[in-house]
Formats: C-alpha cells, structure tokens, sequence
C-alpha cells in the first residue's frame, strides 16, 4: 500500500510465494502489480484484475484478454480501509484480493463480450445512463449490471438443476436392476427454460420452429378440454407461460431503460404493455384510452389538457390519470438546497401540478370527456393521479434518496414513480410466479 502526492490510495499484490528468478512472472512483480487505487479527489475505485494464480502461465499479467481496467464510482476517505472498501463493492465483482479483483465467474460472460466485440481496454461503471462505448471505454450503469448479473444467477441455477436431473435419472436407471428399483422417468422442471436446459442435457433436442408451431396449434385447440380434465396441469402450463411473457417483458423493459428513447416511445411502449403500467394502483385497473384530450366543448384538442393515459378502477370504475416523463428525467437538483436537503427538479413539479390539472378539469367536463373518447364507463368521483419519471438509481447519496422520499411522500393527491421501481416489480413478480410453479 502506498498513498500519492494527490491522496490517491494504491496497492499492490505480494504473492506469498515468489516466483521463479527469470521468469516472466518475476519481472512483472518487480515492476509492481497494482491491484487498484482508491482516489478521494475523482470519487472512484479503479480496479487492475490481475491473474493471481501461482500456477498459470499469466501469474501476475492481465486478468482479461482486452479489459485492463475497472472504474467504479466510491466514496473514499483518506483513511479509506482495503477490506472494507472492496467489501462495498457491488454483487458481482470479487472482493479479495487473493483470487483476482475484476467480475465475479459468473459475470465474466460480459467480459468475453465485449472483449469480442470492441477494442475496449476499460469498463466504467456509472450510476445511471445508457451502455455505451466510449473510444476505448464500456459505459453502464449499476441497474442495467445488476440485472444482467441477476439474469445469469438465475440462468445458472436452473441449468445447475437440470444437469442434477439428467445426473440422477442416469444413474438411478443404470442400476435400477441391481438395486431392484423401477426406471424413473427423467423430470423435466416446470420452468420452461429449465425444461429446454434439462433436454438439452440429456442430449434431446428441443423442438424447431416448426414443432413448436403444430405444438402451440394443438394445445390452443384442446385448451378447453385440457383445462376440464387436467386443471392442475393447465394452472401450471398458464403459470410457466406467465412467467416466460414476464421474462420477455422484463429483457425488453431493461434494455429500453439504458437505450434512450424519447417521450413518445415510452407512451406507445406502456399502450403495448398495459400491464407494466398496471402495477402503479394495486388493485384490479382496467386501461381506458391514451392521449385523452380532457375539457369543456367539442371533439377539437384546441384548448383541451391531454392526458398520457385513463384508466379505471375495475370495481368502483374510479378514474386514474397517468402523466409519464422519461427515464433520463432528472429527479433532483444537483446542488444542496440547505445541508442535507436537496430540491426537485423543475420538470418533476410542473409534472405534478400538470397531472393534478388534469385531474381537476377530468372532473368538471366528465360528460364532455366521455363524449369526446366514446367510453362513459367510467367515473370521475376521485381520480387518481400517477407520475412515472426518472430513476431512483440517480440517486447517489442518501441525502438525496431522504429529500426525494420526503417529497413524494407527502405531495397530496399525485403518487410519484420511477421507472426502475417498475422493473423492480415486474422481476419480483416474476421471481414469485416463478417460484410458485418450481414448487
């Protein structure tokens, strides 16, 4: 450990045993092999993986092929701590020093990635924004790793139980006859990725497009009967569906959070996907209509407040109005207001006091609204009012994590969501769902 001229903390990696005198190993260590430095002035830990092995032929080089480099923002103090500042890292990474700081096994998927497909020698880790390559950089946020690395755990898992299946099943058959047992029959999994994992063990191959095709046509035609005789396996085949569209959903979901898209995109996305949009009321919402042009008169938008989206509580058919911003939204101002209090962002209230006008003028023109969008289902009695912008990863201190709860918390009549929360309960629904059918 060393500490620069500018209160950067550096360290470098001492085997504990040294290598051979000549060795190409030897030389690396006598020119120094630094593991990270931990700036206070930059705000951040770089990490250098290093391939710590003793007994490889790369003892003391380069972890990666390409990627020589690992940005992470962090808060470091000048007596920042070794093991507690590798501790706070991110699930993910490796965290002692001894088996080679850089991804975690299980990430290094992404690694070999990008190392196939740019020239990047640096991987930065940001709080929030799109991936992007940046000259000889890999830009992405915290939220779009996580997920990914989540995906593989999962991936990971149900591949781990479908090998153990195939494993079983062989040898219990093998000496089935000996022991005096029955042959088993070998146990797919409910899930269906963990029945294509478990096929593909065994070495079956799974279906091509074509027997999926005459396979979804059989079971459409037979669902009514299947679902007579055989309920408890067509709950189970409906849950591993739910789960499937809730997975393709979610992939979808993350990757339009890190692309960039605009307003308009986002409101054709939620009109697609009502059911992401759904999750902000917690009860049973049915979807109205997008684009609503609410007020007094006749079918012109002139002078009309327009409404992103109506819907309706499906039992008392109360109305709700959602007003959506984007996901690159900024949620709160960048400088303290007073110590410890941080204000929102300009763009935030105006959309709070848009929604609650909207709300306002929904019900003194509710005859003429209903004419105008030809569905009088519904009633204006109390609407609720939803805004979803921005990210709650952008949020990189607890001050401001604080002020923004303190806001949306107590702002009357308007319920205030971000995107990353969305995802968060689309993938806890999943995860439910998905353990529901696993068992």
């Amino acid at each position: 450990m060393r500490t620069t001229g500018r209160g950067a903390i550096q360290g470098f990696f001492v085997p504990k045993d040294t290598p051979g005198p000549g060795t190409d190993a030897a030389d690396r260590l006598a020119a120094g092999v630094k593991l990270f430095e931990a700036s206070p002035a930059r705000g951040q830990l770089t990490i250098y993986p290093t391939d710590t092995r003793s007994w490889s032929d790369d003892f003391l080089a380069p972890k990666y092929a390409k990627i020589t480099t690992i940005i992470i923002p962090a808060e470091v103090e000048p007596d920042w701590d070794v093991a507690d500042g590798l501790e706070e890292l991110p699930a993910g990474f490796t965290k002692d020093y001894e088996y080679g700081l850089g991804l975690a096994q299980e990430c290094e998927v992404i690694i070999d990635l990008i190392e196939d497909s740019t020239d990047c020698a640096v991987i930065e880790f940001v709080p929030s924004g799109d991936a992007a390559v940046v000259g000889a950089t890999f830009r992405i946020s915290f939220a779009r790793f996580d997920s990914l690395r989540a995906d593989l755990a999962r991936i990971k898992n149900r591949g781990d139980l479908g090998i153990r299946r195939v494993k079983e099943t062989h040898v219990h058959n093998d000496l089935a006859e000996v022991l005096g047992l029955e042959r088993r029959t070998l146990s797919l999994g409910r899930l269906p990725t963990s029945k294509w994992m478990t096929r593909v063990a065994a070495g079956d191959v799974p279906l091509n497009e074509e027997e999926q095709d005459a396979l979804m046509a059989a079971t459409t035609a037979s669902a009514a009967q299947i679902a007579s005789k055989l309920p408890a396996k067509m709950a189970r085949l409906q849950r591993d569906i739910e789960v499937v569209n809730l997975e393709q959903l979610i992939v979808s979901y993350a990757k339009a959070l890190d692309d960039g898209h605009n307003e308009d995109w986002w409101q054709d996305f939620f009109e697609e996907n009502v059911f992401a949009l759904q999750l902000l009321f917690g009860g049973p919402t049915v979807f109205v209509d997008a684009q609503v042009p609410i007020g007094e008169g006749d079918n012109s938008i002139k002078g009309k407040k327009i409404a992103d989206y109506l819907l309706k509580n499906a039992m008392t058919n109360n109305a709700s109005l959602v007003e959506i911003k984007k996901p690159s939204t900024k949620l709160m101002k960048k400088r303290a207001y007073r110590e410890g209090v941080y204000g929102v962002q300009s763009e935030i209230g105006e959309a709070v006091t848009q929604v609650l006008d909207q709300a306002l003028q929904l019900t003194r023109h509710e005859a003429d609204t209903k004419a105008r969008i030809g569905d009088s289902s519904w009633v204006s009695n109390a609407p609720r009012c939803f805004v979803v912008a921005g990210r709650l990863s952008e949020l990189d201190t607890d001050d401001k994590k604080k002020s923004f709860d303190l806001y949306r918390e107590h702002v009357s009549g308007v319920r205030l969501v971000t995107y990353d929360e969305i995802l968060e309960q689309l993938k806890t629904l999943r995860d439910f769902l998905a353990a529901e059918a696993s068992t």
